[in-house]
């Protein structure tokens, strides 16, 4: 699975969390993951978690897909 595109962060609803979107091309599937980065405190030290959830997925042939996600696809 390879990262076609990363968009840029954006402020979650606490001082320490961000998001952003990445975009991986998986043969036949593109899929969006939403990425969820955010700090957490163990008693000791700060340390940063990260969650990961596929938004949407499309065919390489899906008419719904971003026409600006295909164009990069070439």
């Amino acid at each position: 699975m390879g990262l076609i595109y990363k968009t840029d962060s954006w402020k979650g609803y606490g001082k320490q969390n961000t998001y952003h979107n990445e975009y991986f091309d998986d043969g036949d599937i593109i899929r969006k993951v939403k990425v969820h980065l955010f700090k957490l405190f163990d008693g000791r030290e700060n340390s940063w978690e990260r969650e990961e959830k596929v938004d949407e997925a499309w065919a390489r042939d899906d008419p719904n897909m971003p026409d600006w996600l295909r164009k990069l696809l070439g």
